[in-house]
């Protein structure tokens, strides 16, 4: 892999600032994250181009003052969106097949994207460095093809990204057909078992083009001149002092609490927030409310759904429940919520929306506890903010997520393990966790914690913190010269 003092970072004229351009694969869980990137970049006096397909920025226009091509200011920089055409309509039901999907979207975006790279460049703006996000590798080839410096932000934990890397380069053994329940022991990690692995990575997984979209970004990793990773030191130390002998690893978040210093009305999200959910917490007393979030792709069963409704209403907690319309191309019907949690809401003991501000939901004190799907996002937030977790995840990273906050650090408790358990957890279960997560000797255990890591996330993020120290070394690296081999 090529050293820092070996690579060469294109300038504009001195007149003109640096300029980076960001490029995205679409959903919440990597616009969010790599927006968040781009605005902490711009607000160090560079210029961002922000990119993704025109499906989100579709989305992304509805709900934000965003208009195609406009610098908008951001601290002593600015950023810009830049959207293309990925040529297959929102409800064309080739998008419900990943592999064809993501093949269809390498060939389209690296035509795109070398377009737009081409007509800066023409334009007397040069792009100086290329950062992408997983399920997009072929960006690092577009990087390649104008001799441009690239960089990931990787959106996962960095246990997560170990497991990647190991599967690829083939020194760590995983599962296989033959060996299905193989445990896997990688350096810096606790031993997981094989349900506790990116369920990517078992043999046993549907989602295999998933697998292969990701494994993709780890057969480029040697064109990246740095890894950025949305998660702090402390968090994940024994694991990162590993990675950093092996690949250029550099934590710098949780990039949320540092975004929110910034000024700026550039959002990735697609939904305008009903404010009125804030409010209804103001009136709730401290630490009586649940707040039930599963993501904008994770996707229940309806009996799991019942049940955890059932559960809510026997554990006797006021709840804040977002239930979103599934993805078009997840072809499955929404979630419908039994009659009896309906009537509780209506009699103000809970609201249901569609969609709110997680961030300032997590930082109400009315919140007592989150139950979630174990997102990295919202894994970060909610031990950022101190918010104990009733873990109930699905696949994918989830799974892994899950394991560390429960038994490494220690801030929740289980609600099932994935979707390869193949279980709806009863309504009495759903509910003892709830309680054992908010009252009692436990819940007063959970809190403690949640509160250590949400002080050492505040530290990490503090000027002389490792992940502002991380973020500005790298700032200046696209300000002073970086290198590309």
């Amino acid at each position: 892999m090529g050293s820092d003092s070996d690579m060469v970072l294109e300038h504009s004229p001195s007149t003109k600032p640096v300029h980076v351009m960001l490029v995205s694969f679409q959903g919440q869980g990597h616009v969010n994250p790599l927006l968040r990137l781009g605005k902490l970049i711009a607000s160090k006096g560079l210029l961002v181009t922000f990119v993704t397909n025109e499906l989100w920025g579709k989305k992304m226009r509805l709900a934000n003052k965003i208009v195609d091509g406009e610098l908008k200011p951001v601290g002593s920089g600015s950023i810009r969106f830049e959207f293309f055409d990925d040529e297959w309509a929102e409800d064309d039901d080739r998008r419900a097949d990943f592999i064809v999907y993501i093949r269809h979207l390498e060939s389209v975006g690296i035509r795109e994207v070398s377009k737009l790279v081409r007509r800066y460049r023409e334009a007397n703006e040069p792009v100086s460095c290329l950062i992408n996000n997983p399920f997009i590798p072929w960006v690092c080839h577009v990087a390649e093809e104008f001799n441009i410096p690239c960089a990931v932000l990787w959106v996962q934990s960095c246990a997560c990204f170990s497991a990647y890397y190991h599967y690829q380069d083939g020194s760590v053994s995983f599962p296989t057909e033959t060996e299905p329940e193989l445990d896997v022991k990688l350096p810096g990690v606790p031993v997981l078992n094989h349900e506790e692995i990116p369920s990517f990575l078992h043999p046993s997984s549907e989602f295999i083009g998933l697998r292969q979209a990701i494994l993709g970004q780890f057969k480029n990793l040697s064109k990246s001149f740095c890894v950025l990773i949305d998660s702090f030191d402390v968090l994940e130390q024994e694991v990162l002092d590993y990675m950093s002998t092996l690949c250029p690893v550099k934590t710098i978040g949780p990039l949320f609490k540092v975004a929110k210093t910034i000024t700026s009305d550039v959002s990735g999200d697609i939904c305008k927030p009903a404010d009125q959910c804030l409010e209804w917490l103001d009136s709730r007393p401290k630490s009586s409310v649940v707040y039930i979030s599963f993501g904008t792709v994770a996707y229940l069963r309806q009996e799991q759904i019942e049940e955890i409704a059932h559960g809510v209403l026997i554990s006797g907690l006021s709840f804040l429940w977002v239930i979103r319309p599934p993805p078009h191309d997840f072809k499955v019907e929404a979630h419908v919520l039994p009659q009896e949690i309906k009537e509780s809401s209506v009699k103000g003991n809970g609201m249901i929306v569609d969609w709110c501000p997680q961030e300032q939901v997590l930082a109400h004190p009315s919140v007592a506890c989150f139950v979630t799907h174990c997102g990295w996002n919202s894994t970060m937030e909610s031990l950022s903010l101190g918010v104990p977790m009733v873990c109930c995840p699905l696949w994918g990273d989830q799974v892994t997520n899950a394991v560390h906050l429960i038994d490494v650090f220690k801030t929740g408790v289980r609600l099932g393990r994935g979707a390869t358990e193949k279980r709806v957890v009863p309504r009495e279960e759903v509910a003892e966790k709830l309680l054992e997560a908010t009252v009692g000797e436990k819940a007063e255990e959970l809190k403690k914690n949640a509160l250590k890591w949400k002080a050492e996330a505040e530290a990490a993020v503090a000027p002389g913190g490792s992940s502002e120290k991380n973020f500005k070394e790298f700032v200046e690296k696209l300000g002073v010269g970086i290198s590309k081999s």
